[in-house]
């Protein structure tokens, strides 16, 4: 969690929220080929013929 002065923790916040909104668009995007729905599951997102992880280092995309 982030502790440092209330300014610099909102504008993380609003830069987090257009990094989730490129996501969110993304993901609309591999739906859009009609391949399969991107679907959350146990901790990662699976799409068609993709996995995204959450690792130690952070996430990862198997194909």
């Amino acid at each position: 969690m982030y502790t440092g002065r209330p300014e610099e923790q909102r504008r993380k916040e609003q830069q987090a929220a257009a990094l989730a909104a490129e996501i969110a668009e993304l993901m609309t995007r591999i739906d859009a080929l009609g391949l399969g729905q991107c679907l959350p599951a146990q901790g990662r997102i699976a799409g068609p013929s993709f996995d995204i992880r959450r690792t130690e280092r952070g996430w990862t995309v198997r194909a």
